[in-house]
């Protein structure tokens, strides 16, 4: 699955770490489950400095921060798309290493815990920032308990204030645990940047900061005067902008939820990694002395509450219902040749303003039908046209190849991060077949280090992948 190369780095760098690395297979407790792994958002949270004693202390935790999880926006809208896991592995002592090393050290006597993970605070100088430090021991751990995890929570068992983000979200069970949990989970599920001013080191272009003051060209243009949205200056380097004054990526609790721009940040990362669109029927269809008419349904994952829009067409004239699961064609609307069925599915959540929404997640089925006199021969496909782009990140060439199942235009667009169109390039009707393309960046436009959204629309079907510029 997604973290599978991951898993496999890491565990490859484990060599000569403190921590465990034995192939050990831990038990896993299923704590929500709304559908297959693969076609859901894996969160999977493992303790650290827990004993084996505490375990039932640390489910206690996790089903906290779930309950604080999925009572805010937009997770509570999207928690059909989840699933969530617990892995129970036992640390030898109960606790978080101490070295008291920062200087905003608080009182708490230097101390060293023997955990799995070897979780730390006064990381890199910062007292509250606590870190599992033996990341090649949770990606073993992971590889042999629960490899198919999209995001990982590491629940630290002690009292003191501290967190991070990055690759594992990591909170404390500090009274503020939950709270800090999903301000971390900003980090790490949706790339966003603190809103409160965190240090030079950590300023950079994301989806809420910005040293843009133009609000027409700013990357959250769209929200602009919504729900306090502005171009804020942060106070130590004014050079520097965040959308709002009172984001949970700048201060803790029930008053302060994300802002408009980090919810719209979650929603596309939440799109990236499930399709709305589970699956559909018929996938293909032979019948001799046709007499029945032909029936097509799709299988939705819906928000709640639902936001999707349905469209279906035949030969490009609308049919069915509005918003509809399923359509049906009559044999009198099939004369003799070739059709096609095709079903759209787009979610128009108020959560995302971003422009390339609709193009990126809009998920579409085509039967290909062909009548003869004496029968009906019909194929499916998704609109994934076997599209390949590598290398990722983006070396001197990108290797762009598909698979046309028939004749189309294909037009490429490509997108830089906040949605603006950097390069369009245009191909005639091409026959089916599989086309191999080797382009360098500056074909695409991309010259600067970031990431890139290349979209490719062939014949009306929009098919979106996720470039990155180093």
């Amino acid at each position: 699955m997604k973290k599978l190369a991951t898993l496999l780095l890491l565990v490859l760098l484990g060599a000569g770490l403190t921590s465990p690395l034995a192939a050990q297979t831990f038990p896993v407790d299923t704590l929500i489950k709304t559908g297959p792994l693969t076609k859901r958002i894996n969160l999977v949270f493992v303790p650290d400095g827990y004993q084996a004693s505490e375990m039932p202390l640390f489910l206690s935790r996790v089903n906290q921060v779930l309950t604080s999880f999925f009572g805010q926006t937009p997770f509570q809208e999207y928690r059909p798309y989840f699933n969530a896991f617990a892995i129970k592995v036992p640390s030898m002592q109960s606790g978080s290493t101490h070295p008291r090393t920062a200087p905003d050290c608080a009182s708490t006597p230097a101390f060293t815990a023997s955990t799995y993970f070897n979780s730390t605070f006064d990381y890199a100088g910062i007292h509250r920032l606590l870190v599992p430090q033996a990341n090649a021991a949770i990606g073993t751990v992971l590889a042999s308990s629960f490899p198919r995890y999209d995001q990982v929570f590491v629940l630290v068992n002690h009292a003191e204030y501290g967190g991070s983000g990055g690759t594992w979200a990591t909170a404390s069970a500090n009274a503020s645990a939950t709270e800090i949990m999903v301000h971390e989970i900003g980090h790490s599920f949706a790339g966003l940047s603190d809103e409160y001013w965190a240090g030079p080191q950590y300023a950079r272009e994301t989806a809420n900061m910005t040293q843009t003051t133009s609000p027409t060209t700013v990357r959250w243009a769209p929200w602009m005067g919504f729900n306090g949205i502005g171009i804020i200056s942060h106070s130590t380097d004014p050079s520097w902008k965040k959308p709002h004054a009172g984001c949970k990526m700048q201060y803790l609790g029930p008053n302060y939820p994300f802002c408009a721009v980090c919810r719209e940040a979650f929603v596309e990362k939440i799109h990236t990694l499930v399709s709305p669109l589970q699956a559909y029927s018929p996938t293909a269809l032979n019948i001799n002395a046709p007499t029945q008419n032909l029936a097509f349904a799709l299988t939705l994952l819906q928000p709640l509450p639902n936001t999707l829009k349905v469209t279906w067409t035949l030969d490009g004239t609308a049919i069915g219902a509005r918003n509809a699961t399923t359509a049906n064609v009559a044999l009198s609307q099939l004369p003799v040749g070739s059709h096609v069925v095709r079903a759209t599915v787009t979610d128009t959540t108020a959560l995302t303003r971003r422009s390339t929404h609709a193009a990126q997640h809009t998920y579409t089925v085509n039967w290909f039908i062909n009548r003869t006199a004496t029968a009906v021969r019909m194929a499916s496909a998704t609109a994934e046209y076997e599209v390949e782009t590598y290398p990722n990140p983006v070396g001197d060439l990108l290797n762009l190849n598909y698979t046309l199942p028939r004749t189309a235009p294909v037009v490429l667009t490509l997108h830089d991060a906040a949605g603006r169109t950097i390069k369009t390039l245009r191909y005639n009707r091409q026959a089916p077949g599989r086309y191999q393309y080797q382009l360098r960046p500056e074909d695409l436009g991309v010259r600067a280090a970031g990431t890139y959204t290349l979209l490719i629309n062939v014949d009306g079907v929009l098919i979106s992948r996720q470039l990155i510029k180093e």
